[in-house]
């Protein structure tokens, strides 16, 4: 009775024990005493995101659809046959004198043909349309590709002015906690203490404000992405990337050879005009041919069997297909007009992009060699210099305003010159 007392104590001494120490791993995982290992967040790189754009996004993957659309049409064309062969078999009962009712049969087998070439235009001009939809899709392609580069660097953009702003909020702090020693010591009026913990607040909220603006950023950047909201990732990635002056004449002539907007626009022409070749052979009328079978009981003296073939050719008198080929020359004319149209609107596009790119280059080599040094040192000067007395907190604000305006200044040329770089590469119709 002892022995089973000692064991049952025993057992509750270990879930006890085991309980404590449960409860000790709790409370030292929550301390950060004990950390576990953790999964490395996801990376991502701009090319990666345009690959996984191109990958997965549902609008993308909605228009590629047309594709198959269009060789469906393919395949329809290139069918031996577009008409079906048809039969038609009948039966009927007569009254013949001789014999009575009888039962007679006939079997009617057609078969319409075309003719004048028309299979072999039906087939070109299906195959046209389907290097035509195939451009299209490419044209929606580098649309999605621009709108994922510059999601991608206005969150490295805004994630450099979150930075800026959090450091300009520990600036500010610094600048109020010094505010406040000084007041202490009896050297600064109140109102200087208050004026610095106006500007701390201000800079706190400016900092909530880019946090706000950053994370929009990334939720505009998973959707394009085709991820769920929620997915988390850092980008890697820099903003500032090496630039060089471009000639003009070849980025005009590029684009004239590979944006596919253009080619799509060619293709059309092209099958608009074998299209408009295909109805004037639909002109001519195909003929049916007819071969049939029949019996007919003829009464004592038996049945008899009669073959016979036929054709059919309708008559075009009244519709000659004038209708269809009006409205097939207006769609001809126009595409030869929106290639003109399109070819003057690629080059303005080239242009106003070269433009902007080469302003944006130049603001950003400018700020480099002229600019960015001295605003880091300043930044450094202008607080020493408070500390120990040697300026008012009016002169540090009006200072630290024309630094800070020219950190963020200098950090909206970065996206600038990115944004510029992706719009001329979408105008070019490629990488640059």
């Amino acid at each position: 009775m002892l022995s089973i007392r000692m064991g049952v104590l025993t057992k509750m001494i270990c879930v006890d024990y085991i309980a404590v120490l449960k409860y000790l791993s709790l409370v030292l995982v929550l301390s950060g005493l004990i950390s576990f290992p953790t999964k490395a967040a996801e990376t991502l790189t701009v090319g990666q995101a345009v690959e996984t754009a191109l990958e997965h996004n549902p609008d993308l993957l909605a228009i590629r659809q047309e594709v198959e659309m269009a060789r469906g049409r393919k395949v329809k064309a290139d069918l031996f046959n577009q008409f079906n062969p048809t039969v038609n078999a009948q039966v009927w009962n007569r009254n013949n004198p001789g014999s009575g009712n009888v039962t007679d049969s006939q079997v009617l087998v057609s078969q319409e043909v075309e003719v004048a070439g028309q299979r072999g235009l039906r087939r070109e001009e299906a195959a046209l349309n389907v290097t035509r939809v195939e451009a299209q899709v490419k044209n929606s392609e580098r649309i999605i590709t621009k709108q994922v580069k510059l999601a991608f660097f206005q969150v490295l953009t805004l994630k450099k002015r979150l930075e800026l702003r959090r450091e300009i909020e520990k600036l500010n702090r610094r600048i109020r906690d010094a505010s406040t020693a000084r007041l202490k010591a009896g050297v600064a009026p109140i109102m200087e203490s208050n004026l610095a913990e106006i500007r701390h607040g201000l800079s706190r909220k400016e900092t909530f404000v880019a946090e706000a603006k950053f994370k929009n950023a990334l939720l505009n950047l998973r959707r394009l992405l085709g991820w769920e909201l929620d997915r988390s990732f850092e980008l890697v990635g820099q903003l500032r990337n090496s630039s060089r002056s471009l000639p003009l004449l070849d980025l005009l002539q590029i684009a004239r050879s590979q944006r596919p907007d253009l080619m799509a626009a060619k293709e059309e022409v092209e099958r608009a005009k074998v299209a408009m070749d295909l109805t004037r052979r639909l002109v001519v009328p195909n003929p049916t041919f007819q071969v049939f079978y029949a019996t007919e009981t003829e009464g004592p003296q038996g049945t008899s069997d009669m073959v016979g073939g036929g054709v059919s050719i309708p008559i075009p008198l009244f519709d000659r297909k004038q209708g269809e080929l009006v409205a097939q020359g207006g769609e001809l004319n126009r595409g030869r007009h929106q290639i003109v149209v399109m070819n003057r609107n690629i080059e303005q596009e080239v242009k106003t992009a070269y433009q902007a790119y080469e302003a944006a280059r130049q603001s950003v080599e400018v700020f480099e060699a002229e600019v960015l040094d001295r605003i880091e040192d300043n930044f450094k000067f202008i607080e020493i210099s408070y500390r120990e007395g040697k300026i008012g907190l009016l002169q540090l604000i009006v200072v630290q305003d024309d630094l800070i305006t020219a950190q963020l200044s200098y950090v909206e040329s970065l996206g600038q010159f990115r944004t510029a770089e992706v719009n001329l590469e979408q105008a070019v119709g490629g990488k640059i």
